[in-house]
């Protein structure tokens, strides 16, 4: 009988046992490169949210606003910072992301969050109430800005401070406004006139703030506006 041992026996499981196991550490090279990318995205949100927070300046036990909050993703962070003694309104007009948010509050165990339903030009906050106020990555989607921006000022109390965070694609900022909003974003220049024609005071124009993401080779990114509003 002819012998079957070069193509089953040992030299031939060697080789298959070389095959899997190439198999193997493949998968597990593209596994720990998802692991490490989705440990990167992770990193950078989580320096974004700490950066943005600490624009307002806020100590523990402060009274703040996240207008536009969606989900939460800087209404949780800001309710970590000021603390149980602390309290944040966290207003959108999209029942959907509300209610995630509410989810997330839950989640966590936060209870010095009060959730706001606004309206397109109303975020119904309490007058004189809030020590600062955020629009994170929202303001370019408020169609009736003026109106908003009068009902924040408002809300606020004298020296409160008041932080506008957005993006800036950085070939677009010769377009107009409505350009601009198209493509979900807004320059710098504009946002600071209509900050200032509410009655804010201008403290700080940080531009850029921070890149928007690395696949966008640097072409766009994020500015940030600390303004004031006027302590008397």
């Amino acid at each position: 009988m002819k012998s079957l041992i070069g193509k089953s026996g040992p030299a031939g499981c060697s080789g298959v046992l070389r095959r899997i196991a190439m198999v193997f550490l493949l998968a597990a090279g593209l596994l720990a490169g998802q692991a490490s990318q989705s440990r990167s995205e992770e990193e950078r949100a989580a320096d974004m949210k700490a950066r943005v927070v600490a624009l307002l300046g806020l100590k523990s036990g402060a009274t703040a606003a996240d207008v536009g909050c969606g989900d939460g993703f800087y209404t949780i962070p800001l309710a970590h910072s000021l603390g149980p003694s602390g309290r944040v309104y966290a207003e959108d007009i999209s029942d959907g992301q509300l209610e995630k948010l509410k989810q997330r509050l839950a989640e966590d165990g936060l209870n010095n969050v009060e959730i706001i339903k606004g309206s397109v030009d109303d975020p119904k906050l309490p007058a004189a109430a809030v020590d600062g106020v955020l629009i994170g990555n929202a303001y370019h989607e408020m169609t009736a800005h003026e109106a908003m921006l009068n009902h924040v000022i408002s809300s606020m109390r004298p020296g409160g401070v008041l932080v506008v965070m957005d993006g800036m694609w950085n070939d677009h900022e010769s377009r107009s406004r409505e350009e601009q909003v198209k493509f979900h974003e807004l320059a710098p220049a504009i946002a600071r006139s209509e900050v200032e024609k509410a009655g804010f005071e201008i403290v700080e124009v940080r531009d850029p703030f921070m890149e928007r993401a690395p696949d966008r080779d640097g072409k766009s990114r994020w500015w940030a506006i600390i303004a004031r509003k006027p302590a008397h």
